[in-house]
């Protein structure tokens, strides 16, 4: 069933405020395919941050062909994450928040909820920053400017980002896919006005000479960091797919929607990076006048603003559910509003104390030290219990076959510690570099590689011998039911 024809499912419905929060989707209320989750992330991928996350791996000392090399590889490795944490959603109905007491606990799972929350508030007040600068530069062109020009916009863009988180799943999904196709159009014109001013000759003596190893795998980790940075929200969005969905459709079509887009946008950053002498700078918004005739520039702003929102409101979305996880007495109504007074605090804070380039620089290296290992851990929890999952008892506190030993499954709550350990002994970052790296090996950052491997493999030994012996009691499939 698709979107078109799932208008008698009125839990969700385009247009229509979204009836469930966390608890499992029912059977009944189950509709779409996997070819809405590659419009998902096309749309909510195609935007100016990723750009500048395009720029940002170009300014750690790399060429032009190695920074494109790490954005193709760093993009196939990260994209393969996202794709493999939608793949849980069908067989809970839940968020991939609430799926992970699976395989920390319920208990266990209240830290990684805590860090994701933090997460998604900041993807989302990032995300507005941009949109933000977006429409005060729309704004400066009218003539219109100075503070009260910021909080009109960070107040138009806000709203817009709320009603459609308010509205929830499907009618996300709706949007999401039609500005795909604008932005998508409107970000291949930038590069049409930014490519002449950047000869093929310019493009290959771009930093003089090749760029360390080291070098590379800096820029090979500011890239996966983005895509990891979203497998934490994978499931909230497959989540009301049909629970016998094949998981490689679901894992094909979500992680190749945001490789397409991702590889699009961050090849035009490099262009733009090296077509302005290597750094967008802290208002990369107003880069954009270098090279564009007011007629176009207009348009883009636009689709700057768009593409921000189009982020956004998964994050928002995805906050929200967030909230709820961690079990506080509110509404998702209210949930979101509590991002919002977030946003606009962090907003205040770098418009008067902070440069955004920094903050989202740091955003991203820090990403990497908990999201990786996380991403690691459900994976192979998912296909360690072959995708059986018990819907009521995750829901369940205190009690249910996920309460493990009081509230925690060790096996989880160990490998996420030492994925986070071995990500922070392997990080060799302007955030955090260790004596490890910094001192005695002396080159490049494999904090990400570290984080996943590791905590993918301490997961795997301690947990089999639970699953093994599991097994062969029962099994269960789809939303609580008995094979």
């Amino acid at each position: 069933m698709n979107y078109e024809g799932s208008a008698a499912i009125k839990a969700d419905k385009v247009g229509a405020v979204e009836r469930h929060g966390i608890d499992p989707i029912p059977i009944a209320d189950r509709h779409g395919s996997s070819f809405e989750l590659f419009k998902l992330w096309v749309g909510a991928n195609v935007n100016y941050v990723v750009i500048v996350t395009g720029a940002f791996a170009l300014s750690v000392g790399v060429t032009f062909s190695q920074a494109v090399m790490a954005i193709v590889i760093g993009n196939l490795i990260g994209c393969l994450m996202v794709g493999l944490t939608s793949i849980q959603g069908p067989r809970t109905g839940t968020s991939g928040m609430m799926t992970s007491r699976a395989c920390f606990g319920q208990l266990g799972s209240v830290l990684p909820k805590i860090v994701n929350v933090i997460s998604a508030l900041s993807w989302f007040s990032i995300n507005s920053i941009v949109a933000t600068q977006a429409l005060e530069e729309l704004f400066n062109l009218a003539g219109f400017g100075g503070h009260d020009a910021v909080w009109v916009a960070l107040t138009l863009v806000l709203s817009a980002e709320l009603i459609v988180a308010i509205y929830g799943h499907a009618t996300i999904i709706a949007a999401e896919g039609l500005i795909a196709v604008v932005l998508a159009a409107l970000f291949v014109g930038l590069a049409f006005f930014v490519v002449p001013h950047v000869p093929m000759q310019q493009l290959l003596a771009f930093n003089n000479h090749q760029g360390t190893f080291g070098a590379w795998l800096v820029a090979l980790g500011v890239v996966v960091s983005y895509p990891i940075g979203w497998t934490n929200f994978a499931s909230d969005y497959s989540r009301y797919f049909p629970s016998g969905m094949s998981w490689k459709k679901i894992a094909l079509s979500a992680g190749l929607g945001q490789f397409v887009s991702l590889t699009l946008c961050e090849v035009i950053g490099v262009v733009f990076a090296i077509a302005i002498g290597g750094n967008l700078g802290n208002d990369p918004v107003s880069q954009l006048g270098h090279f564009l005739p007011t007629w176009f520039m207009i348009p883009l702003l636009i689709a700057v603003i768009f593409g921000g929102v189009a982020a956004n409101v998964p994050n928002g979305y995805t906050a929200s559910l967030g909230l709820l996880a961690l079990r506080l007495p509110m509404t998702r109504l209210v949930s979101l509003a509590v991002i919002a007074v977030f946003t606009i605090g962090v907003r205040v804070a770098v418009v008067y104390y902070g440069t955004f380039f920094d903050v989202y620089q740091n955003f991203l290296n820090y990403m990497v030290f908990w999201t990786g290992p996380w991403a690691a851990i459900v994976i192979v929890d998912y296909f360690l219990r072959n995708g059986n999952y018990n819907s009521v008892d995750m829901m369940k506190w205190g009690a249910g076959r996920y309460w493990y030993q009081n509230g925690v499954f060790w096996p989880g709550v160990i490998a996420f510690a030492m994925g986070i350990i071995m990500s922070l002994a392997f990080s060799n970052s302007s955030t955090y570099a260790s004596p490890l790296m910094a001192n005695l090996l002396g080159w490049g950052d494999l904090s990400f590689e570290a984080g996943i491997i590791s905590a993918g493999l301490v997961y795997w030994a301690l947990a089999r011998s639970y699953f093994k012996a599991i097994a062969s009691a029962e099994v269960y499939v789809g939303a609580g039911r008995k094979a």
